[in-house]
């Protein structure tokens, strides 16, 4: 029966220190490995990789608090940039549409002022007389 290279000793018997050592060697390469590997990133995906594994480490609490207070001030937030998105309201010269309509013929005094109580009512527009 052949033994494998790593597991034997220069007498050829199995040697669990021979395994042991070179388990530990491999460690400290996979730890190198991992350092220049990460000395490849840049300063932002550090950032974003370190964010990562603090958000992997959280418990199922914290991280429905965390996603929780995200959508909230997402939320808070949109409803902040549409409220100055928002138009903001004219104000209508009522007296100057009516004085407009007024120069078209068939239009009298009567009809002008029903005209006028329903922009009023419908615009709901405080008027500018």
């Amino acid at each position: 029966m052949k033994m494998s290279k790593w597991n034997a000793n220069r007498e050829g018997y199995a040697d669990n220190t021979a395994s042991i050592a070179i388990q530990r060697v491999s460690k400290e390469e996979r730890k190198n490995d991992m350092a220049k590997r990460s000395c490849r990133r840049t300063t932002d995906e550090n950032a974003i990789h370190n964010k990562a594994v603090k958000i992997r480490k959280m418990t199922d609490e914290q991280l429905v608090h965390y996603v929780e207070d995200r959508v909230e001030k997402a939320r808070s937030e949109g409803f902040n940039c549409g409220k100055t998105q928002a138009p903001k309201h004219k104000t209508v010269d009522i007296t100057g549409i009516i004085e407009e309509i007024s120069s078209v013929k068939g239009i009298g005094a009567t009809k002008l002022a029903d005209i006028k109580a329903i922009l009023e009512k419908h615009l709901e527009v405080i008027t500018d007389a």
